[in-house]
C-alpha cells in the first residue's frame, strides 16, 4: 500500500524567511505530525545500498593514480638517469674500469 508524500504547507511568509538551522528545526518540531506519513517502497533499502556501495567504490577506486604515479615514478628515474650520465658524472669523459679492463685484455691478447 503505497501513500503519496504529504508535503507540509508553507505560508509566503514562512519562505521568505531566511533559513537556517534554528529556522528549519523549529519548523519541523512545529510540523512533525505532517512529517513521517510517507512510507518509501518495499525495495527503498535495497536501491539506496545499491547506489551507495556503486558511489562508495567508484570514489575509492585508487588504481587509476596508482598507475600515473607509476607511470611518473618510471619516466623521471629513466631522465634522472639519462641527465646524470651525461651532464653530471665526473667521469663522463674518461675510461671507465670496463674500457680500462678490455684494453689490458686485448694487450695481453697481443702478445
Amino acid at each position: 500500500m503505497h501513500h503519496k508524500a504529504i508535503q507540509p504547507r508553507l505560508c509566503k511568509k514562512e519562505v521568505m524567511v531566511k533559513l537556517n538551522e534554528d529556522s528549519i528545526e523549529s519548523f519541523i518540531r512545529k510540523n512533525k505530525d505532517k512529517f513521517g506519513v510517507y512510507r518509501p517502497p518495499d525495495n527503498h533499502l535495497e536501491k539506496f545500498l545499491f547506489r551507495l556501495n556503486f558511489r562508495i567504490r567508484e570514489m575509492i577506486s585508487i588504481v587509476p593514480y596508482l598507475i600515473r604515479v607509476a607511470a611518473a615514478t618510471v619516466i623521471i628515474f629513466i631522465a634522472s638517469v639519462m641527465i646524470w650520465n651525461n651532464f653530471i658524472r665526473k667521469d663522463r669523459n674518461q675510461i671507465t674500469l670496463a674500457n680500462k679492463l678490455s684494453l689490458v685484455i686485448h694487450k695481453i691478447k697481443a702478445y
